[in-house]
């Protein structure tokens, strides 16, 4: 092979590689700040829950009252996504499982 036939095939390689890691200039999907299903959670109608010991029962009472779609548990400590979902209700609780907060995200 010729020398500078295998400079120009290293030179396409290399200029193409480039163009991979390029980041995408498309917006970012944008999260569900309303759900298409129309389940915005409230809040204030999970406050009863603060104080008492969370369990399955407490968690699905508080979510219907909330009108929330799902409901999660935080405890301390606990790894969890950032992302934020009108639809979710979510209970904070102590070390002992007992609910602290109850909030819409």
């Amino acid at each position: 092979m010729k020398p500078h036939l295998f400079a120009l095939c290293a030179l396409a390689g290399v200029s193409l590689q480039a163009c991979a890691w390029l980041p995408s200039l498309a917006p970012a999907p944008s999260i569900d700040a309303v759900p298409a299903g129309g389940a915005i959670c409230d809040a204030a109608n999970a406050q009863f829950a603060v104080g008492k010991t969370v369990d399955q029962r407490l968690g699905e009472e508080a979510r219907g009252r909330a009108g929330a779609a799902v409901v999660r548990v935080l405890r301390p400590g606990q790894i969890v996504t950032m992302e934020f979902n009108a639809s979710r209700l979510t209970l904070d609780a102590d070390a002992q499982g007992v609910v602290t907060r109850a909030r819409c995200g």
